[in-house]
């Protein structure tokens, strides 16, 4: 996949196929969309292309209600790649960008830059200044500037739409199950390994601490995990959340993994999130908590089918 960093594009493309949105999560909504550019791109012998913005528009239209990224940047990438998109376009959302008009964006950016031949959208994009181009607006100046224009209604799980805002609510909320059926894959973190205080070494449950740029985070509490390294995942179990047993104003993320003892320090791993197993509580004891994690070692053991 190619990917350009700007709208400073020189390159010129064979029959541009092109989808516009956030594309944050990569969800199954979202894989639909792909799926229908690749296939028009397929049609026309063309080039699959999709652009998206960065920092992430509501990060700068309503940052006091963004919660966060569900993928950042570089992962978004990653997950494009493996859809089999040829082109990306990773649009930098400022100040200037922001008050493009919906028509001089599909004239001047859409059709004189990139050449665009056929366009794929969800039934709820918006564009321009101010939100004001929608997907009625889009037909319209299709048929002006001579384009071919789709748009891929609503996907819906038992009846719910899918979308990135309600999947960051699940998240929040810890419902790792139905944010793996509405992404169509497990919500993951990655994170590199600190040296943390060896509670969890004493305790006979020896513990990774992992420092992590998301700001979007599952709800504090145990999950059952899985912790990769390298490409190799192992089962696991994760905590998120303050101690309060030991009455830390930290947040920490916690993980231990299931018959591994190997030192992790200052590497990079990913942890990938399955279910939840409680909230995160305040025992009277090291000793009570220590037999609460044995519980949640059980339980991850019993998911991943190890006795």
């Amino acid at each position: 996949m190619k990917i350009f960093e700007s709208l400073t594009i020189s390159e010129k493309f064979v029959n541009p196929v092109l989808t516009i949105g956030n594309y944050d999560g990569i969800h199954i909504g979202h894989r639909e969309i792909i799926k229908r550019v690749k296939d028009r791109a397929n049609a026309i012998k063309g080039t699959s292309m999709l652009m998206t913005f960065e920092p992430h528009p509501m990060s700068v239209l309503k940052p006091n209600k963004f919660i966060g990224a569900i993928t950042p940047v570089y992962m978004k990438k990653r997950l494009i790649e493996e859809s089999g998109i040829d082109v990306m376009i990773i649009v930098p959302f400022n100040e200037e960008f922001r008050n493009i008009s919906a028509d001089t964006f599909v004239k001047e950016i859409l059709v004189q830059k990139i050449g665009v031949k056929e366009l794929v959208v969800g039934y709820d994009f918006k564009f321009g200044k101010d939100g004001s181009g929608n997907t009625m607006l889009l037909q319209h100046l299709s048929e002006n500037y001579g384009f071919s224009f789709h748009i891929v209604e609503t996907i819906t799980v038992n009846g719910e739409k899918i979308g990135s805002n309600r999947i960051r609510r699940m998240i929040q909320k810890g419902e790792m199950e139905r944010v793996k059926i509405f992404l169509g894959r497990p919500f993951m973190i990655d994170g590199e390994v600190k040296k943390g205080v060896g509670r969890g070494k004493n305790m006979g449950f020896p513990t990774i601490n992992i420092s992590t740029t998301f700001s979007l985070l599952p709800k504090n509490g145990v999950y059952v995990t899985e912790t990769e390294v390298e490409k190799v995942r192992m089962p696991s179990v994760t905590n998120i959340g303050y101690n309060p047993t030991f009455n830390e104003n930290r947040l920490s993320i916690e993980t231990y993994i299931l018959n591994f003892s190997e030192e992790l320090y200052s590497r990079h791993v990913n942890i990938i999130f399955h279910e939840r197993i409680r909230d995160e509580m305040r025992f009277k004891s090291v000793d009570a908590l220590r037999k609460r994690i044995a519980m949640d070692v059980e339980i991850a053991g019993k998911y991943f089918g190890i006795r």
